[in-house]
């Protein structure tokens, strides 16, 4: 009932009774309409515009409410407490119903009763069904402005609307609704009636003047997403004008920044400096060489962008890169990278596009050459001397390179020791991020962030990290994880473990024998990974592949990587083939040949802005 609106399932009659009594009441954007903790005194139904619920009041994870939808009525009738924080998305009007004008309206007409009924248990029965945004998650409308003082290339611009235009989208400037409304005003009810009816059937692109005008600000009162596209190698200090009323009006979790760059390059530099001047939720790097950049930004935009997940495994990780390629030689794009322990230091190539090759090229220097996993040290702090893998990880991936550098973006998880939860390294150097997310506990000293944060192996936490990556972007992904031995039983006479004199001896002895069971490496990688669950928030559209134990290797050998790689690359093809051979949903979506994905037929409201 909800869904459809209240006002709806009444009569003409209950609808003209109702807001003869209730009052009308305008909010602007960011005004709060109800806060949670306060005790109810009416309800309201929402006539324009959209409305957001929260929890803690902050816009970063909230569930939109539309025209025609009620709110409070839950605290209302059942006299206690909100919930939440109500707050307005954009310039709103609703019709607030008191307890006085219900129970005025009650007495003229009985039967509003029961529609109200119906309205609460029907919220009851299905919890709540009202669609919950977040951070990365799909928008109805996003506006365009320009960040930074250089102007922003109109080339950016053009391109963007031909791409949109082609994938069925609406984009709107100050021009196209100056054509169809005329001299009516921004805030006419006509105008804003029709955007809402748009925004229904799909999300409208809005793209602001170069500065601040009437025009920009309408823009961004609408919009509940902003990317700010900047131009230039290094911001000034100040903000403009137009970043400022975007701060005003915007949580950082409703914000990007895109920077544009003449050449698509793997790693640039100067984000940090862009970022620590307009913290957003997620930067993009754009290059205008061709459509590739500004496509990937708006299947980010529209909840399609591709990721690719890869957890750890040691030896076993080269295999990421095998999946990769085959994928790749298919004609796959991955738009984010997320990885834990190996796989964040596989990923993390992919991040500045590097192929498969430059990728066994890093593995065999840091792995290999390097010999850093097997040079032993006294084990005070850990098991093996990490200078040398520091070492390595910084000639590979660059002593000076960063995580927001990357021209994709990258993630890496790490297990937080000093707060005890799972840390998501998205900024600073890429070799300290890699090396955090691959510190194994006894193996390599955890890492030591500058704030004073102990960081281990992110396997700890979780070793494939789809929900991480699902909190970031909506759309398909790929992950790739090994799993782990289920039920496995150990042939091991607890009786005949030696102590360790006898133990010494036989090391010393070269006929010594000592019984087959589990080492110390195996034993403390099983305990890591003892309490991982592999039931993954797995959508429709996210593909998991389990490579199996390939000949050769070993989690802590990476001589073989390879034979691993090789293996992994053709096991990969014969799973995409059969896959794509029986239309399975998650790997067309990877291949991006849902029907989601191509140009959506237009609606009759967006054939009248096309």
């Amino acid at each position: 009932m909800d869904g459809m609106g209240i006002l709806q399932t009444l009569t003409a009659a209950q609808r003209e009774l109702l807001t003869a009594h209730a009052h009308r009441r305008a909010l602007g954007r960011g005004e709060v309409l109800l806060r949670a903790g306060e005790p109810s005194q009416a309800f309201f139904i929402v006539l324009r515009g959209i409305l957001a619920a929260s929890r803690d009041g902050e816009l970063t994870v909230y569930r939109e409410i539309g025209a025609g939808q009620a709110v409070g009525e839950l605290a209302f009738f059942c006299r206690g407490e909100q919930s939440e924080t109500v707050t307005a998305l954009r310039d709103c009007e609703v019709l607030e119903i008191s307890r006085l004008a219900y129970t005025h309206a009650l007495e003229a007409d009985p039967g509003l009763a029961a529609a109200f009924l119906g309205l609460v248990a029907a919220r009851l029965h299905r919890k709540d069904a009202r669609r919950e945004r977040r951070p990365g998650g799909r928008r109805r409308a996003i506006a365009f402005v320009g960040g930074g003082h250089e102007p922003v290339p109109p080339a950016f611009f053009e391109r963007l609307r031909s791409r949109l235009k082609h994938e069925g989208h609406v984009a709107l400037d100050r021009a196209g609704i100056a054509e169809r409304f005329g001299g009516r005003s921004l805030s006419d009810p006509v105008v804003i009636e029709w955007l809402d009816r748009i925004e229904d059937e799909a999300p409208i692109f809005y793209f602001g003047d170069d500065g601040l005008s009437d025009w920009t600000e309408f823009c961004l009162r609408q919009a509940d997403e902003v990317v700010m596209v900047t131009s230039g190698d290094a911001p000034k200090a100040e903000l403009s004008s137009v970043e400022r009323l975007v701060e005003k009006l915007h949580p950082q979790s409703a914000c990007r920044l895109v920077r544009l760059h003449r050449r698509r390059a793997g790693i640039v530099e100067g984000t940090a400096a862009w970022l620590a001047r307009t913290p957003v939720f997620l930067h993009h790097h754009v290059s205008l060489q061709d459509n590739a950049d500004i496509d990937a930004l708006i299947r980010f935009l529209t909840g399609r962008a591709v990721g690719f997940v890869a957890g750890g495994g040691g030896g076993f990780g080269p295999a990421h890169v095998g999946v990769y390629r085959a994928f790749r030689e298919q004609g796959a794009t991955f738009d984010i990278f997320m990885g834990t322990s190996v796989g964040a230091a596989m990923l993390a190539g992919f991040a500045f596009l590097g192929e498969h090759d430059t990728l066994t090229a890093g593995t065999e220097e840091i792995f290999v050459k390097s010999r850093s996993f097997k040079r032993l040290t006294w084990p005070r702090y850990a098991l093996l001397d990490h200078k040398a893998f520091d070492e390595a990880l910084a000639r590979v991936y660059g002593p000076e390179t960063r995580v927001e550098d990357c021209w994709k973006p990258f993630f890496a998880i790490a297990t937080n020791l000093s707060d005890n939860r799972m840390e998501v390294i998205r900024s600073g150097l890429l070799w300290q991020a890699v090396r955090a997310s691959s510190a194994i506990p006894c193996v390599l000293p955890p890492f030591y962030t500058a704030d004073g944060k102990m960081l281990v192996d992110g396997g700890v936490m979780d070793d494939a990290p789809l929900g991480p990556m699902q909190q970031i972007k909506a759309g398909p992904n790929l992950v790739v994880h090994f799993g782990r031995s289920a039920g496995q039983r150990f042939n091991v006479s607890y009786a005949s473990l030696p102590g360790r004199g006898k133990l010494l001896a036989a090391l010393l002895n070269p006929r010594g024998r000592l019984p087959r069971a589990p080492r110390l490496l195996s034993i403390l990688f099983r305990t890591m990974l003892a309490h991982q669950r592999y039931d993954l928030p797995v959508t429709p559209h996210d593909l998991v592949l389990t490579p199996p134990a390939f000949a050769g290797a070993n989690v802590m050998n990476f001589d073989r990587h390879m034979e691993v790689f090789e293996a992994a690359h053709a096991w990969a093809q014969r799973e995409i083939e059969t896959r794509l051979g029986h239309h399975d949903a998650a790997t067309d979506a990877i291949f991006r040949r849902a029907a989601s994905d191509q140009a959506p037929g237009q609606t009759p409201q967006m054939q009248a802005v096309a």
